[in-house]
């Protein structure tokens, strides 16, 4: 496999990723296997170990990176390395633009993000959210009694975030967007207001249901018109969701830069995507996205659909 220089600016190669190699050997790193076992957990132990998925493979992508998160089609937005100073851990913000990830241009910055339609979302250097419609300028809404915010997820049952609030063992209190009466999730009225929903998380997606992981490493589902959480099997420090796509960061440690990486198949198991990293995206069509513990980008490129980003 040859690979490519990184596009980047050099400041987004300092902080976390300034362990990343300029010209990393990427023939011995793509598609790291990992182990196919899910360490036990009180409740949360599949009845057997996930299966390996034929044929999976994974390329590095240029660049580093510290958090990732995809919509439609192609649409993949990272946060950089370089953290802002006194920005509780806010980065530049770039997009994919189907050979690269180049800064948006309106420039951003965020240590989380979600993006829904042409809406993207992401947690300023202040902890609030803000959020821009294809790409515009960034403004600040409004959150539950204007406390900060840790996690932000965006999807079919609307936005969905993890206060600051601790609210158990389990992480801190979860809230979810109220749909205004008369519009969709499109444009500056994707929400009008917010609604606590039961449980606590550290990590947080949505898809077509919303998915959260707990300080325990507990995964749990909440589908639409659902009134309770469902636990899934296995114990994870990461999950990513689009409509029924679902990856997720097990807490097992991968034969890689990372821990094992798995794939839900929707009847009830996970399946070993041969995977490794620590934090994990998936857009509307399957095309799953890593970053590594070293800051690495990676893509799934076995099952890649491809669409012409404008």
């Amino acid at each position: 496999m040859r690979n490519t220089a990184l596009i980047l600016p050099l400041a987004a190669l300092a902080s976390l990723c300034a362990t990343l190699p300029m010209h990393a050997d990427a023939s011995s790193l793509a598609g790291p296997v990992a182990p196919t076992v899910l360490p036990r957990t009180p409740q949360s132990d599949p009845k057997t170990a996930p299966l390996p998925e034929p044929g999976a493979r994974w390329e590095q992508v240029a660049g580093g990176a510290r958090d990732i998160v995809a919509g439609g089609i192609g649409v993949v937005y990272v946060t950089g390395c370089d953290v802002a100073p006194n920005s509780r851990g806010a980065s530049a913000i770039f997009r994919w633009n189907g050979a690269a990830f180049v800064p948006l241009s309106v420039p951003g910055q965020g240590s989380a993000l979600a993006t829904l339609g042409g809406n993207s979302y992401t947690i300023g250097g202040d902890a609030m959210l803000y959020s821009s419609i294809n790409d515009g300028e960034w403004r600040k809404r409004g959150t539950p009694d204007n406390l900060p915010i840790t996690d932000i997820g965006a999807g079919r049952l609307g936005i969905w975030i993890v206060t600051s609030q601790p609210n158990s063992e389990g992480g801190n209190a979860i809230s979810r967007s109220e749909r205004c009466p008369t519009a969709a999730l499109t444009g500056g009225n994707d929400y009008c207001g917010w609604r606590a929903v039961e449980g606590s998380a550290v990590r947080i997606s949505v898809g077509a249901g919303a998915w959260v992981v707990n300080a325990q490493g507990d995964l749990f589902e909440w589908r639409d018109g659902s009134s309770r959480w469902v636990q899934r099997p296995g114990c994870f420090t990461d999950v990513a969701a689009n409509g029924e796509n679902v990856y997720a960061v097990s807490c097992r440690r991968g034969q890689g830069d990372g821990n094992a990486i798995y794939r839900w198949n929707n009847a009830g198991s996970w399946v070993d995507v041969k995977g490794a990293g620590k934090r994990v995206a998936v857009d509307e069509a399957g095309n799953a996205w890593a970053i590594t513990d070293s800051g690495s980008i990676w893509r799934r490129t076995d099952n890649l659909v491809q669409s012409v980003v404008r």
